[in-house]
């Protein structure tokens, strides 16, 4: 996908206000790429504590396994920022969730995230009911986004316990 499609607001169905503090800025004086990680991490926890009740506490959560970030502009203190959201794909146990990293317009950095949903007394991996798949549809980039049926997934699920 190009940058004009990675970065189309229209992509992302939920966002987050946050601001650039002096912390964030590395020795050159702009801000350190760990914290636009964190810009990114404060955009998924509202996700899913929108998505998940209770989050961080609730029974079943979702934690991040996998990220990857683009960067695509400096960025400096002041600046306020805006980061979209979107959840891209859904699978048996995970989510995948894309979002994009703004100054004003100007688009700063993208980022692809997967986490899974584990159980939090086992830590093991939970299957994504269709409780929680109507839950995603306002947050999702495309409707088809959530592909993989319940009934897939359970099937997927039995079949790999049989081994």
């Amino acid at each position: 996908m190009d940058d004009s499609k990675l970065y189309n607001p229209a992509r992302f169905k939920l966002w987050t206000n946050d601001h650039v503090r002096f912390c964030d800025l590395d020795a050159l004086g702009h801000v350190n790429n760990n914290s636009m990680g964190m810009y990114f991490e404060n955009a998924r926890a509202r996700l899913f504590s929108l998505i998940t009740p209770g989050w961080p506490w609730s029974p079943k959560i979702f934690v991040l396994v996998r990220t990857c970030i683009s960067f695509i502009h400096e960025l400096h203190i002041p600046a306020r920022l805006k980061i979209g959201t979107c959840i891209t794909k859904v699978g048996h146990t995970s989510m995948h969730v894309a979002n994009a990293l703004y100054r004003g317009e100007q688009p700063i950095a993208y980022s692809e995230a997967i986490s899974v949903l584990i159980d939090q007394k086992t830590r093991d991996p939970q299957l994504i009911g269709a409780d929680l798949r109507e839950v995603f549809k306002p947050y999702l980039e495309n409707k088809d986004a959530a592909v993989v049926s319940v009934a897939k997934a359970e099937a997927a699920a039995s079949a790999s316990m049989k081994k």
